[in-house]
Parts: structure tokens; sequence; C-alpha cells
């Protein structure tokens, strides 16, 4: 984030206009560079912008939201290289042989985890190094912890996962102190993410992984509203854009994995709190 804050000064003075490859942080500085003026590009590769994390109704608002700011929202859109000299981009060529001109091009797209010396001292690793629920490697006295750490996750279904977010790494934290201090508690947390983008604050509880339904509290054209996503009347998530009190609300229901029933969690005027839950 300092290096991203730092690019924007620059490109502020310079007026430099850039491209940007989309993700939730990718989102989040088109919105910043939109702000201050610039031309700025989105090229997702998928069908729609973050489709890894959030359901269609998500995903419709926030291209909507930043075509209507001017974005050039492209989707399903692959690239097949960044064009330029050793000094200065010149732009992105697609795989359908267009070049888009660009002066900037900041890439969105997480992260590989590096754990070759963990691997290579004996660590299990796949996707990261694997953890117990205290964050335990399998090499004695080696404890690991944030965007590296595949752990069984009881939000998404007990499959083994990583979570990027600072949250995560957070918690994963005082679990490990817990445990060198002799307190052990297994890791139990659950998963909340944010981002800001134009005046809109997305706030999300809870793992969407194996939703089979998607329920859409208010009115996504007044621009407060909330999406629940649920298996087997279960509530397993929540993205909430300008619906603080959903979220506040709705993080219990998501901790206790409550089934609830459609109609209430469908109706605003019902606060989440008061919605009718069956403990099966």
């Amino acid at each position: 984030m300092l290096v991203a804050l730092n690019f924007i000064d620059i490109y502020h003075r310079s007026g430099l206009y850039p491209l940007k490859l989309p993700s939730g942080i990718g989102l989040e500085a088109a919105a910043v560079l939109t702000k201050l003026g610039k031309s700025v590009t989105l090229l997702e590769m998928l069908s729609r912008v973050l489709s890894r994390v959030a359901g269609p109704e998500i995903s419709e608002f926030y291209e909507r939201e930043h075509r209507d700011h001017g974005v050039d929202v492209r989707t399903s859109t692959a690239v097949e290289c960044i064009e330029g000299d050793q000094t200065r981009v010149a732009g992105v060529r697609l795989t359908t042989g267009e070049l888009v001109a660009a002066q900037l091009v900041i890439v969105g797209v997480g992260i590989i985890p590096n754990v070759e010396p963990l691997a290579a001292a004996g660590a299990i690793c796949s996707n990261g190094v694997h953890v117990d629920e205290y964050c335990r490697t399998n090499l004695p006295d080696v404890y690991a912890i944030g965007d590296c750490a595949s752990h069984h996750n009881h939000f998404a279904g007990g499959e083994r996962i990583r979570l990027e977010s600072v949250q995560n790494a957070n918690e994963q934290a005082a679990t490990v102190v817990k445990a060198i201090s002799g307190h052990p508690a297994a890791y139990h947390s659950v998963p909340w993410f944010w981002s800001d983008q134009y005046d809109l604050k997305l706030q999300t509880v809870g793992l969407s992984f194996g939703y089979d339904t998607t329920i859409v509290r208010g009115d996504p054209t007044t621009r407060s509203f909330s999406v629940a996503y649920l298996r087997d009347d279960r509530i397993l998530a929540l993205d909430c854009v300008n619906a603080t009190r959903d979220y506040v609300q709705g993080r219990k229901l998501v901790m206790d994995g409550v089934h609830i029933q459609a109609e209430r969690l469908a109706n605003p005027a019902v606060a989440l709190k008061d919605a009718h839950r069956v403990n099966r």
C-alpha cells in the first residue's frame, strides 16, 4: 500500500495515465486515480471483476460504478505481454493483438508464497506452508502465519486455504503467541475484509466458498445494500456495501453458522439480529 500511495503521488504530479489489471486492490487504485482525473483502463481475464471473491451481484455493481466514473472496464480480456523498452512502458498487448496504450501499468494478481527455504528444510509445502490449528509447521518449533500459511479453515468448510488479509495475519500471530507462551488456543477466527472505492465501503464477513444461493438485501441502485451467501439455508458470508449495520449484525450469524429464513433475510426492514434463526 505504501508503494501504491507513493506511485499515486508521482502520477498526480506527472500527469501519467495508468492502465490497471484488476483485483480488489486494483479496483481501489483505479478509483483513487480516477478521482485524481486520470484515464484508467481495467483489464480482467475472467468474465467479471471480483469473481474469485464475490457473487455476480457485487461484480455487476462495481463494474457499473467504475464505468459510471469513466473507467474503461474490459472483462474476458487476456494479456499477452507488457510492451516497452528498458526505461518506459508503451502499453499492454492483448491476446487479440490489440495494443492498449499506457504510460503506467499496475498489476494486481495476488501472490505466490516464497516458501522454498522452508521446503528445503523439510516443511510440507503446497500453495504455501502447511500449518495445523496452532499455526505449527511439521518442523519442530517452526510456526508460519499470514499469506504463506496454508491451514484448514472452518469457514471454508474445513478446506485447506491461504488467506491474504491483514486480519488473518494478525489473528494467526496471536495464535502463535499463545502457543509459544504455553496457553495454546486453536485458530478459529471468522475472516473479514474491507474495500473503499469512491464513496463506497464494502465490508465482507465470512467466506462464500460453495454457496448455492445469494439473497440481496436492499436496492443496489441506492448504493446501500448487502448480499448474503447461503448453502443449504445456512448463512456463509455477507458482502455489505454502505451497510455497516448489516455487517455488524451479520457477523454473529456467520460465526454461529445459523440457518435463516430467506424471506426475512431478504427484507431490509428486518434487522439481521432479529431475523428468525433455527440451529440444526
